[in-house]
């Protein structure tokens, strides 16, 4: 969860009090009734896990000790020296009984997989003809790209490092041609008519803080003026510029990830300069969020990715003069990780599709990869409901973007895991579906897929001659097991980011 980005690669280490169920006691009297046990504690703030999402060996050893914490059965060492904010998160108290919670951890365990079934075969064609892979280089201590992002009216290409607190503008061949210095990670820039819209993490690992900022970044020709908009900001992960109010004025709608602490909400700022917050959310977790006129009314709705406490997808329908209404749009368990998220028409009939991926697999150390991990289509039932058409397992999912990428008329998929498994290849590394969702799609490897660890991404036609380019930023380090000889290559290779020029035309 860097930014996702970030989403959730380091920017969780731990799930919070939405994770999973609750810890183990290996003493006490066995009850009756651990389902129904579970279906009063487990749904509190997220949605409840089964026991099949994990296995045996990971519900005792890593998500319970860690659960106990949260549901008040083991003291906290040092929880009077918390803040107070923080202090609310580990109950002084047991929340359940020891024979209640005996119950539950005992169903889960009786219920769970001794071991989560392994993905499908994947029948490769070679490496796909249509990218050619362009490395960005630069000399770095470590490649920890936390934003990619092209400036298609400019043909220009953007790297946000997250160890250098900056900005990195290139031309198409990564030339660098200019450099907007930060406090922090760079983790998101929405790129207006007037100015990009920059948002600072104010430091890379999992925080609580407010010492993010939001900087409002100008240009003449090459050269940049910065100035912060907004600050005290707990590490915000988005940003969306837009006039939520109607009133002519540019909004900011901000998603402030943190770690146990965030929320998600919009800042109006007055003529003379005036801050308001609008909070629409009190939780950590947004990744990402979008305006689109959801309901048909011709008002800018929201939507928001949240990837903690409840997870999945939520709708803000706009009432008129800065009010909104939340609703549920698909909700997820929190192993699930969700970690990215778009509106596309995934099957060329005119209507948008949500396309949802779920990988974060960075919660705690030697995670099991979770067969629910890879690429989601749902598509609208004609009601606002939104039904699941197709998945596609991708472990560590990060990413999916869908286009016709070579002109033939049907959609193509090109996929990345920030989560690889390295037991086939880089295949799961990175991967291009042609004619995907079609009774005979074509999988491809892609060039310079083994070169980077990919977390973040953008599309778009660059280099203005009509077909859609595709640029990947490497976070070459990050949890997860990976071996030595790929982590080496990842962290000294200087490739801060991948260029996928398509050569269709």
């Amino acid at each position: 969860m860097w930014s996702h980005v970030i989403a959730r690669s380091m920017v969780v280490l731990v799930v919070l009090v939405a994770t999973v169920v609750a810890g183990v006691s290996l003493s006490g009297r066995r009850g009756d009734g651990g389902e129904a046990l579970s279906e009063r504690y487990c749904k509190t703030c997220h949605v409840k896990p089964l026991p099949e999402h994990l296995d045996k060996a990971t519900w005792v050893a890593k998500v319970f000790p860690i659960m106990r914490k949260y549901m008040g059965m083991d003291a906290l060492p040092q929880r009077d020296q918390l803040p107070h904010d923080l202090k609310a998160f580990y109950p002084a108290f047991p929340t359940m009984t020891e024979d209640e919670w005996y119950t539950v951890a005992q169903w889960y365990i009786d219920n769970a997989p001794s071991v989560l079934p392994g993905p499908p075969p994947v029948v490769v064609s070679g490496v796909t003809p249509l990218f050619n892979a362009v490395p960005i280089v630069q000399t770095v201590d470590l490649p920890l790209t936390t934003l990619a992002r092209f400036d298609i009216p400019r043909h220009r290409m953007i790297i946000g490092d997250g160890l250098r607190n900056a900005l990195f503008v290139t031309d198409i061949a990564g030339i660098t041609v200019a450099r907007v210095a930060l406090g922090g990670p760079p983790s998101s820039v929405d790129i207006q008519a007037d100015a990009w819209y920059v948002t600072d993490m104010g430091q890379l690992l999992p925080h609580d803080s407010a010492i993010g900022k939001l900087v409002k970044v100008t240009w003449i020709n090459d050269k940049p003026t910065s100035t912060v908009l907004l600050d005290s900001l707990r590490r915000p992960a988005h940003v969306t510029v837009v006039d939520l109010n109607n009133d002519g004025r540019k909004d900011f709608l901000m998603c402030e990830y943190g770690n146990l602490i965030g929320q998600f909400g919009w800042y109006e700022i007055n003529a003379k300069g005036t801050k308001k917050y609008h909070l629409l959310a009190p939780l950590p977790g947004a990744i990402r969020a979008v305006v689109r006129d959801m309901n048909g009314d011709k008002k800018p709705d929201i939507v928001v990715q949240m990837a903690q406490a409840r997870e999945g997808l939520f709708v803000y329908i706009n009432g008129g003069k800065g009010r909104f209404t939340a609703k549920e749009l698909l909700t997820f368990p929190p192993c699930f990780g969700s970690s990215s998220f778009s509106f596309t028409d995934t099957d060329g009939d005119g209507q948008d599709e949500v396309v949802i991926t779920t990988g974060d697999n960075g919660d705690y150390e030697n995670p099991p990869f979770k067969p629910y991990h890879g690429i989601y289509v749902f598509a609208n039932d004609g009601r606002g409901r939104y039904v699941q058409s197709s998945f596609q397992r991708l472990d560590g999912a990060y990413g999916a973007i869908i286009r016709d990428f070579d002109g033939d008329g049907a959609r193509d998929m090109l996929s990345y895991s920030y989560f690889p498994r390295f037991d086939r290849g880089d295949i799961d590394q990175l991967r291009f579906d042609s004619r995907f969702g079609s009774t005979s799609p074509i999988t491809w490897r892609v060039q310079g897929a083994d070169q980077g660890r990919w977390l973040v991404s953008d599309v778009g036609d660059v280099d203005g001659d009509g077909d859609d380019d595709v640029f990947l930023g490497n976070v070459s380090m990050g949890p997860g097991v990976v071996p030595e000889t790929i982590a080496k290559r990842w962290m000294s290779n200087n490739t801060v980011a991948m260029f996928l020029r398509n050569t269709k035309r």
